[in-house]
């Protein structure tokens, strides 16, 4: 008789540990689809424009004989509602395709949504110390690695060369350009001993950076870097080891002057 109670009080310990279980992954995947929801929500209020509509000639071909469609980002309404938004950032086919806040501070949106609303997936983030219209030699960009392959998670797959050589150019949009960021780099980085530097004394400090990082890099470009270029840094979460970050960096190059 004690045996069988004994049975029971365990069978009973394992299905509440199984439904404990079980309500653990339903709340999370109800948090993640919260995110996913929010994000695909705002992706589908842009609509797509020609890169370079206002230089048609007159040769009678269409947009789609000669120019690409990118997103047409409509930031004047988007910022009556999400006051932080400085930009977009897409890479077509992947999940990257989101707006890119910017605040006071670097805690704010790490954990909250565009429109404050507390959550893990955060934002992605201009650093506070950079100009919102992304003018710096070295510009900052943060997102988490999701487990869900959303947020920056897809920057890890430039640890493939493959991927990369198929994926070299992400786009930002901004309220006053369109650029591409030319991948040239992707290298580990510590969270607290080596931030990617925002500021350069000369020339020869910057094209030394850029000789570092390159040597250094997880993937292989033949991209130049000039004096003249400035640099995108994306940083996401890494685990190769503790405080790890993945750094991706590429060059910034005006596309055209947005129209917007």
């Amino acid at each position: 008789m004690k045996k069988k109670i004994l049975l029971q009080i365990l069978l009973a310990i394992c299905i509440l540990a199984v439904l404990a279980f079980a309500t653990m992954i339903i709340r999370e995947l109800y948090i993640d689809e919260q995110s996913r929801t929010f994000y695909d929500n705002i992706a589908n209020e842009t609509k797509t424009r020609p890169s370079g509509a206002n230089n048609i000639g007159t040769d009678g071909r269409t947009d789609e004989d000669v120019y690409s469609w990118i997103p047409y980002v409509d930031f004047e309404a988007l910022s009556s509602r999400y006051p932080g938004i400085v930009g977009w950032i897409k890479l077509e086919g992947t999940p990257i395709n989101y707006p890119v806040m910017q605040y006071s501070n670097n805690d704010h949106f790490l954990t909250r949504l565009p429109d404050g609303t507390s959550h893990r997936s955060g934002s992605i983030f201009l650093d506070y110390r950079n100009k919102s219209d992304f003018s710096d030699k070295s510009i900052l960009i943060y997102g988490h690695e999701s487990r869900t392959n959303e947020m920056f998670a897809t920057l890890k797959s430039y640890r493939n060369q493959e991927f990369y050589n198929e994926n070299p150019i992400i786009h930002l949009y901004t309220p006053e350009n369109d650029y591409e960021i030319i991948i040239f780099a992707g290298h580990l980085a510590h969270s607290q001993r080596d931030h990617p530097p925002m500021h350069f004394e000369d020339d020869e400090e910057f094209l030394t950076y850029i000789n570092y990082i390159k040597s250094i890099s997880l993937l292989s470009s033949d991209v130049e870097v000039s004096a003249d270029d400035s640099i995108v840094n994306l940083c996401t979460c890494a685990y190769d080891f503790d405080e790890a970050r993945l750094v991706l960096v590429g060059k910034k190059v005006l596309i055209t002057p947005s129209e917007n």
